[in-house]
């Protein structure tokens, strides 16, 4: 008796014991974010792709805005380029006989006669009386007729109405780059003589020096 009682007692009992639950069912919304967290979330990512797209065009515009102002020097170039190549300057020289010095062409006269008669010959060549633009065209002249021992007619006289110095084109004289020494009277006229410019009557003979400017020409070479 003692031995079946042990052994029903080893037999692993059938009546059911505690076991573990099944896990429980999670609700299908449980984790889903609130709608308007979704909607938020949404408007972010659609400002973010926007944001991103600006920055592009700005990106876009600037390169654009950069090169256009190369692209006109570019073709500002080019152009003059072209201008170059069909457009040179002609060569002007100086006629026979006449000194050059810088952009003018100067002639000095081998006979003399009066302040007019001078002025009548150098229109004659389709030139004026010297008008000095400069103290360094006025050393230029004397340097070239030094030692020919003669006074030389310029287009400049002195008018007695408004007591100035005058040049043949209607400028007044301006003393800080001529200084006239001598006399001045009613009919004066000014003369190179050696070193200096001097006031000498209209009417006296003398030798004069005419001058004409050189302008250059552009001859085409599309022909």
């Amino acid at each position: 008796m003692d031995t079946a009682r042990v052994y029903l007692n080893l037999k692993p009992s059938r009546t059911p014991g505690p076991q573990c639950a099944p896990p429980l069912s999670v609700p299908p919304d449980a984790c889903r974010c609130p709608r308007s967290h979704r909607l938020a979330l949404k408007l972010s990512c659609a400002g973010l792709i926007l944001l991103a797209l600006t920055l592009v065009g700005l990106s876009v515009l600037v390169r654009v805005l950069i090169q256009k102002p190369s692209r006109e020097k570019c073709c500002v170039f080019i152009q003059e380029s072209l201008s170059k190549t069909t457009d040179s300057p002609a060569k002007v020289e100086c006629p026979q006989d006449w000194l050059s010095h810088r952009d003018k062409c100067f002639h000095v006269s081998q006979d003399t006669n009066t302040w007019k008669g001078g002025l009548a010959d150098c229109d004659g060549k389709g030139a004026t009386l010297l008008l000095i633009q400069d103290q360094e065209e006025l050393r230029f002249l004397q340097d070239s007729t030094r030692g020919k021992g003669n006074s030389f007619w310029i287009g400049l006289s002195y008018t007695s109405s408004d007591k100035n110095w005058k040049w043949i084109n209607g400028s007044t004289l301006n003393s800080d780059v001529l200084k006239i020494t001598g006399d001045t009277e009613k009919d004066s006229c000014a003369v190179i003589f050696r070193d200096k410019v001097t006031s000498e009557s209209c009417a006296s003979d003398n030798r004069w020096i005419c001058q004409k400017e050189l302008k250059h020409e552009t001859t085409s070479n599309d022909s």
